[in-house]
């Protein structure tokens, strides 16, 4: 059975985001956006690209590097600098109420490295919670990392500075993740300047040694890109993209993986193992559509936070294909599902494959499980297992199964674009029973997806990942009302309004993304600035009640006395929405009355969303057109084509030409 999840902590679903690669036939077509947001109706949200007088800013750009949000207030950790931002304040400022500043002091050794000037700079990578009051940043400090703790509520510093060795990488471009959990610090990154010692760490317990993953071993880690870490029950999670050992005989493959490892983990004996950990095991995890040639998703760009979704724990995570088609997908992940995975046979190289370990050649206790737990509550500490347990622990961290997604397929697939960033409200709507998924692109665009959402009745679709008793998934059952529609494709950078930074690669690529409803807003981040954007945009409706009705957005309802808003506790009842799609409404407003009494003809709606640099191309897919304008479209190009093919051959007639008559001989 999955363990229990940790006290105040719900983890129902894990969302992922990966990229994928297979031949474009299996791809599904793209949904078609409902509504599209052009830049010139974005112009007016609030931005942050630095402080203002700040000459450095101003030259180099921001370059965010991650963000933080406690309650009301956001944390944004960028290159020297730590800005706090106060969510409650006006929403049309985007300003920090306090900021600290952090420069390396280190800069001349840094150069004599070989590095540039603008890159021997301190990018703060680690932002993370320490507990309720303090929190702790680590920087790369000029190819030599360091870490602070600062007081949450002033940005004071507290106590003396660390190595950030194994807690940050060296340079910016590296992969980090970290969190705190029972007081000790879980990082995953690299641990040298070269950039070549992986390492999953955990540090700066009390009273305990630090742990770390085996060293240049690729079967534990073969350069990986570390995406997001959560606790779960006695275990910690690590997500990650990895090239795949087992598939070396292909070349270099990427797979999406998640590893584990104990919480009360204490290292292993002195003869085995000793300092390293002693339940390090990690799984594929394959979002994948399936069908005759299966699309498989593995470059994973981002992991979810914990979210409840219908009562079980789970994850959302969204990768990408890494051949010749630009696709992503998103797929959820329940952690029950997960957990299973790790009880599933090893895996071990048989030649140049990669085969099941026997189940009667595994030791007991098992290798990989928790020490004073399950199979291994006899063994008082993780020292105190059998050497023959640990041998083969660390011959044999990698399970031969896969983790399938709920539903047996994505969420949402996307062609032609690489989505890099995914946040999730999966408690929208008036009742709360919708979950909309919001995806930055590496264009610049942010996509407002309403996921599906199975009826009780539905059936579970061949090769999903149902626990048993569970008859609700997230997913497409054929029922026209809970197919995944996307709401909305926002644009957003503007390189005029967003300095990009040297060297940030692709600069109207979105980096984050985190949502704060209590404000109905979602920050939204690049490289050179950040943006404060609202979930809905209501009012481009007006007072056209099937425009808003046929939006089919949760965060908007129509009041008769209000026209179409966004939803609140505080409005009034009598409000109507239909994110179901079930009144039929085709999004016009001919014949309906708008303000003033009058009536709202098609170009009036046309001309309204203009005018806000709106373009709402009406239900999107399933748009219809009136059978009477259809019929008369269809008559007068008749009419039309046999005027004009008349007028065409009288013009190019030709005068008939007499026969000669013939000469009698």
């Amino acid at each position: 059975s999955a363990p229990p999840a940790m006290p105040g902590v719900p983890l129902p679903f894990v969302l992922l985001l990966l990229l994928a690669g297979a031949p474009a036939q299996s791809f599904p077509r793209d949904l078609v956006a409902r509504s599209t947001v052009g830049l010139e109706a974005t112009a007016a949200y609030p931005r942050f690209e630095g402080l203002r007088g700040d000459n450095g800013t101003a030259r180099l750009g921001l370059d965010f590097q991650r963000m933080l949000r406690l309650n009301g207030t956001l944390l944004v950790a960028a290159r020297d600098h730590i800005y706090a931002f106060d969510l409650r304040r006006d929403k049309g400022t985007l300003y920090p109420e306090r900021h600290l500043t952090w420069e390396t002091q280190d800069r001349e050794n840094c150069a004599m490295r070989g590095r540039r000037q603008d890159e021997c700079h301190n990018y703060i990578r680690v932002l993370v919670p320490r507990d309720a009051e303090t929190l702790l940043a680590c920087g790369t400090n000029a190819f030599s990392p360091l870490c602070r703790t600062y007081q949450v509520s002033s940005l004071a510093q507290q106590g003396d500075e660390v190595s950030g060795q194994a807690r940050c990488p060296f340079d910016a471009k590296q992969s980090i993740v970290a969190l705190f959990v029972d007081g000790s610090l879980y990082s995953a990154t690299v641990a040298d300047f070269q950039a070549s010692d992986a390492v999953i760490y955990r540090s700066l317990s009390p009273g305990q040694a630090p742990l770390r993953t085996l060293k240049y071993s690729s079967r534990w880690l073969q350069e990986p890109h570390f995406v997001q870490v959560l606790p779960y029950g006695p275990y910690v999670y690590f997500f990650f993209r990895e090239v795949a050992v087992e598939l070396s005989a292909l070349g270099k493959v990427l797979v999406a993986r998640v590893a584990r490892v104990c919480r009360n983990d204490r290292g292993g004996s002195p003869r085995v193992l000793e300092r390293r950990w002693t339940s390090f095991l990690k799984v594929r995890l394959q979002c994948s559509i399936p069908g005759d040639t299966v699309f498989y998703f593995d470059v994973l760009e981002a992991v979810t936070p914990p979210q409840t979704l219908h009562g079980r724990p789970a994850a959302m995570l969204s990768p990408r294909c890494h051949h010749s088609i630009p696709g992503s997908a998103v797929c959820a992940f329940y952690l029950a599902d997960v957990e299973r995975s790790f009880e599933g046979p090893f895996a071990e190289p048989r030649g140049a494959t990669w085969t099941p370990v026997p189940e009667e050649r595994v030791p007991q206790p098992r290798p990989g499980c928790c020490a004073g737990m399950g199979p291994a509550a006899d063994v008082v500490t993780s020292g105190d297992f059998p050497d023959e347990t640990l041998l083969f622990a660390k011959e044999h961290p990698l399970l031969h199964s896969a983790v399938g997604p709920a539903g047996g397929r994505p969420l949402f697939t996307r062609t032609g674009t690489r989505l890099t960033q995914l946040a999730v409200d999966t408690g929208a709507g008036p009742r709360g029973d919708h979950t909309v998924l919001f995806l930055g692109a590496e264009d610049g665009r942010v996509l407002k997806v309403l996921a599906a959402a199975q009826h009780p009745e539905a059936t579970q679709p061949p090769g999903g990942t149902l626990a048993p008793g569970d008859t609700r998934e997230l997913g497409d059952n054929g029922d026209s009302s809970a197919k995944t529609l996307l709401l909305e494709e926002i644009s957003l950078y503007d390189p005029g309004r967003c300095r990009s930074p040297r060297g940030a690669g692709v600069p109207s690529r979105v980096l984050g993304l985190e949502l704060h409803l209590p404000s109905r807003e979602l920050i939204v981040a690049f490289a050179g600035c950040l943006l404060r954007l609202p979930l809905s945009r209501c009012a481009r409706h007006g007072s056209c009640r099937g425009s808003c009705l046929a939006a089919r957005d949760p965060y908007c309802v129509w009041l008769p006395s209000r026209g179409c808003v966004p939803f609140s506790e505080d409005l009034p009842s009598g409000f109507q929405q239909d994110t179901e799609g079930s009144l039929g409404i085709s999004g016009t407003c001919q014949g309906e009355v708008g303000e003033g009494g009058g009536h709202w003809g098609l170009g009036d709606i046309w001309g309204f969303l203009e005018t806000r640099g709106v373009r709402h191309p009406g239900p999107g897919a399933d748009a219809t057109v009136p059978v009477p304008v259809l019929v008369g479209c269809v008559l007068g190009a008749f009419a039309l084509g046999a005027l004009a093919t008349g007028l065409v051959a009288t013009c190019c007639q030709r005068p008939a030409v007499p026969k000669p008559v013939p000469v009698p001989p």
